[in-house]
């Protein structure tokens, strides 16, 4: 079966779609510098669900996972060109799916240069990489950050202006891989991805820090107080469209998508589900803005990927419902 390389295979989305992968028995390689841009424990407890040996991860070394035979793991960066080439030639690689980034809008021009050289020139390492070895497909998940502040439903009117840095580093790794798909004949596939939510999700995602405050009785901090709409994706419909792409041929060797569900929630709206599912009030506290965050992000139906159950992926109650189930189990 293919082999798949997987940067920022450790990560929430990384996780659930190496799982996806290994189900479906390919033969998967996850790459992970396991950076600390939260907490790494979470990163340690997703490889260790995937079998992987965490007490034995040394930088640059392969470690079979005990679970999937065909799944190993390597720590390393996706800026060490040395290491990516040595993972190239020594694998045979068929696809990647690229997902290694520095993360969050929020805050990212307080740290720019680390965006610019992890999401900027190591998706550049990688690019090259794949074009050297003619790689099948490579598919990069990109964020709805590079919109701009207004996202428009009209694909006409959907400016991608980024507000952020992380915004404008993801949208430049996109024009790097369109590049790179035109001038090198590499396929290549863009997913930006909405927000997605789901177990073994990050520290910082909205929703589990509701979970996670309701629960506990802490406020939850609402910007904007709570004017804010989201395209809220559940992680099982978002590993499921990946997979599909990933054996697809992108059309022209070049493709964009919008990986959500075209429906803006407001984020209000998902508390009150939340206090439904879990019993109990939330506590409120409103806080000042932040420019880096846009008011509302809906993915654009037009660049949406087809023959998909809307309606199953667009009931956030059940989604949610299934995600506490998970979280509980």
């Amino acid at each position: 079966m293919s082999n798949v390389l997987i940067t920022g295979g450790a990560g929430f989305i990384g996780y659930h779609f190496s799982k996806k992968l290994s189900n479906n028995n390919f033969s998967t390689i996850i790459l992970d510098n396991l950076d600390d841009y939260y907490d790494i424990h979470y990163k340690l407890n997703r490889l260790s669900f995937l079998g992987i040996n965490t007490s034995k991860i040394e930088y640059g070394n392969e470690i079979i996972s005990k679970t999937y035979p065909k799944l190993k793991f390597i720590k390393g960066d996706v800026i060490d060109q040395e290491l990516i080439e040595d993972i190239f030639s020594n694998n045979e690689i068929e696809y990647v799916v690229h997902m290694a980034a520095r993360s969050g809008a929020r805050g990212s021009f307080s740290n720019p240069h680390e965006y610019i050289k992890d999401n900027i020139e190591g998706t550049a390492n990688i690019l090259h990489a794949c074009s050297k070895h003619n790689i099948k497909h490579f598919v990069f998940t990109s964020s709805s950050s590079v919109y701009g502040s207004k996202n428009d439903e009209n694909i006409e009117s959907a400016k991608l202006k980024p507000i952020s840095l992380y915004g404008a580093s993801k949208l430049s790794a996109e024009i790097i891989s369109e590049t790179y798909s035109k001038s090198k004949d590499l396929p290549v596939t863009v997913c930006r991805l909405f927000s997605v939510y789901g177990p073994l999700g990050r520290p910082d995602g909205f929703i589990l820090k509701c979970i996670e405050s309701i629960k506990n009785e802490i406020s939850i901090e609402l910007f904007n107080s709570g004017e804010m709409w989201r395209d809220f994706i559940y992680i099982k419909d978002v590993t499921e469209i990946l997979f599909r792409i990933l054996l697809s041929k992108p059309e022209n060797n070049f493709k964009v998508y919008d990986i959500g569900t075209g429906v803006a929630t407001k984020i209000t709206d998902i508390i009150q589900i939340l206090e439904k599912i879990l019993g109990k009030k939330a506590k409120i506290r409103n806080v000042s803005g932040d420019k880096s965050e846009n008011t509302i992000t809906k993915a654009h139906k037009e660049l949406m990927f087809k023959e998909l159950d809307i309606q199953k992926m667009t009931d956030i109650e059940r989604n949610l419902r299934d995600f506490l189930k998970v979280e509980n189990l």
